[in-house]
């Protein structure tokens, strides 16, 4: 639910900068800030982060979907999906990305729905849901903050340390912002990212509610001795490599045969939707941000078409390589996935938004902030696969919650750029032409200075009653995903001999106070509502306040 908070700084903070710029590609924004050599690092960095995440989780996904329906094994039906998604991947670009994505997500949300009412009714409704986890001493399972000194999941990670690499993945990820970049205008733009964020309500509710319910069929099955629901005892669903089978079980175990085919058939679509964004951008960022832009410059558009269905077998491949990886995490799929890309996007998400909003930040600093950060990032990961980590040692480097890891290496990458620009301003206003740094003129135009606010015109000419409309169902869309994240309330694990529980009404009854002040506060920043802003509107002939952070 949080994600819905940062695609709304993608839509009114971010979007209007974005293509007023016209990027094509995420890395162009970097050399245009900070230089070539962060564009080459950064085209790098994302092309491996997709192969090690994106890509090989898909791909596990669908093998354990076939592996529970059909028993085909991963090296089977990897190969097939694979074909079959990177064949209109890389013969129809974007368009064809986007086009059947609109189709395949209205079959999931259809199959979605209906697997949810259905599970639902097998677990006799919330209340039964509720009766099961008691029982199993699983209530907590429903809270969405847990202690800070917890071993994972501390609210003090999922609040702070989430939401900085989520940064990455939705407001700056290639994956994400190309929907952006193909946007005809900037009411398109931020009308697309509303509505993906009102979605994105839906996910607890598709997919986690009947996981949750697997899991108590399976803890009703061990209660009982297998006397109740015994087909659940196969799987052992508390074992975080088995626990990826939760809801394709669900499926076979529970489901109706109609209602079975329609969810095969709206999971594998997911997948494919999936696959296919990575596939498309990762074949963009290496065609346009490495071949065309460091290697062959004068590339046809033949020879860069080719190039990119190259890369697109190339990455598929290395993906396959990779689930060998996941396999044999013991966390689960999402947690294996979530620790890499935990480790790499903080270092970004610092240099992106320090770049943006500082202008002193330059090439060198930006360029030492990368390279400090992923070096901090990359060396933890690897770290962990040789911690034997307690339940005591919670704050220590190597055992420490991967979300709070990332508020770490987030501040050491800010640090550091700002300590590196600031030992070689000097130096580089000596320097004629310095070979790291952009022109002033490159580096004003890519901040939010205000003499750069000012200069904004190309939100100038919108519909107000359409912007305001926008900016509205905007607000709305973030007090909705506040009072989700807390709602559901704080909880300490009861397995661990303790029960402290906050009232998820009270946290969201504070939520909104808290945000009704901030969006009141941002409002009159934004020169909206003050006097200064009304009499600065006037003088500027009535042009409407964009709303916008930009």
């Amino acid at each position: 639910w949080s994600s819905g908070l940062l695609i709304f700084l993608l839509g009114f903070g971010l979007a209007p900068i974005y293509l007023k710029e016209q990027l094509t590609t995420m890395p162009e924004w970097f050399e245009r800030r900070f230089g070539p050599r962060c564009r080459l690092l950064l085209a790098v960095v994302s092309i491996a982060a997709y192969v090690l995440t994106k890509i090989s989780a898909s791909l596990y996904a669908g093998a354990v979907l076939f592996e529970v329906i059909q028993g085909i094994s991963m090296w089977v039906s990897v190969p097939i999906v694979l074909a079959l998604t990177a064949l209109y991947a890389a013969s129809g670009g974007l368009a064809a990305v986007m086009y059947t994505d609109v189709v395949q997500s209205i079959v999931f949300l259809v199959g979605g729905f209906l697997g949810l009412c259905f599970a639902l009714s097998e677990a006799g409704g919330p209340a039964g849901i509720a009766k099961m986890l008691d029982a199993s001493g699983l209530s907590y399972f429903t809270a969405t903050l847990r202690p800070a000194t917890g071993e994972q999941h501390a609210w003090t990670g999922l609040l702070i340390g989430q939401p900085i690499a989520s940064l990455w993945y939705w407001c700056v990820d290639q994956v994400i912002v190309q929907r952006v970049f193909s946007a005809k205008n900037i009411d398109h733009a931020q009308a697309g990212c509303t509505l993906a964020g009102y979605l994105k309500i839906l996910p607890p509710f598709l997919m986690v509610i009947p996981g949750i319910i697997a899991r108590c069929f399976f803890e009703e099955c061990q209660l009982t001795g297998g006397l109740s629901r015994p087909e659940w005892c196969e799987t052992d669903l508390s074992d975080g490599q088995h626990a990826n089978k939760a809801y394709p079980l669900l499926m076979i175990k529970t489901f109706p045969d109609g209602l079975r085919g329609l969810m095969v058939v709206s999971m594998v679509l997911a997948m494919m939707s999936s696959l296919d964004s990575v596939f498309n951008c990762t074949s963009t960022i290496f065609t346009t941000d490495i071949y065309v832009r460091f290697c062959n410059p004068s590339a046809s558009a033949r020879r860069q078409v080719w190039v990119g269905r190259m890369v697109t077998v190339i990455a598929a491949a290395l993906g396959m390589a990779w689930l060998p990886m996941i396999a044999g995490s013991s966390s689960g799929l999402y947690l294996a996935t979530q620790s890499v890309m935990t480790h790499l996007s903080p270092t970004l998400v610092a240099v992106f938004f320090l770049g943006l909003v500082w202008p002193r930040t330059n090439g060198y600093g930006a360029m030492s902030g990368m390279l400090g950060g992923f070096a901090l990032g990359v060396g933890r990961y690897i770290l962990t696969h040789f911690a034997a980590c307690g339940a005591d040692d919670w704050a220590s480097f190597s055992c420490m919650d991967f979300n709070h890891m990332a508020i770490v290496i987030f501040s050491f990458a800010l640090t550091l750029a700002v300590l590196v620009s600031f030992a070689t301003e000097r130096l580089l206003s000596d320097v004629a032409a310095p070979i790291e740094d952009p022109p002033a003129a490159s580096v004003e135009d890519q901040t939010l200075s205000p003499a750069r606010r000012r200069q904004q015109d190309f939100v100038a000419d919108r519909d107000p009653i359409v912007q305001q409309r926008l900016l509205a169902s905007g607000l709305l869309l973030l007090a909705v995903m506040l009072v989700l994240c807390v709602g559901f309330g704080y909880a300490d694990n009861p397995s661990r001999g303790h029960g402290v529980t906050i009232s998820g009404g009270m946290l969201a009854i504070a939520s909104v106070a808290g945000f009704a002040v901030l969006a009141n506060t941002w409002m009159c920043v934004a020169g909206c509502w003050t006097p200064a802003g009304a009499r600065e509107h006037k003088a500027r002939g009535g042009e409407q306040c964009t709303g916008t952070l930009s």
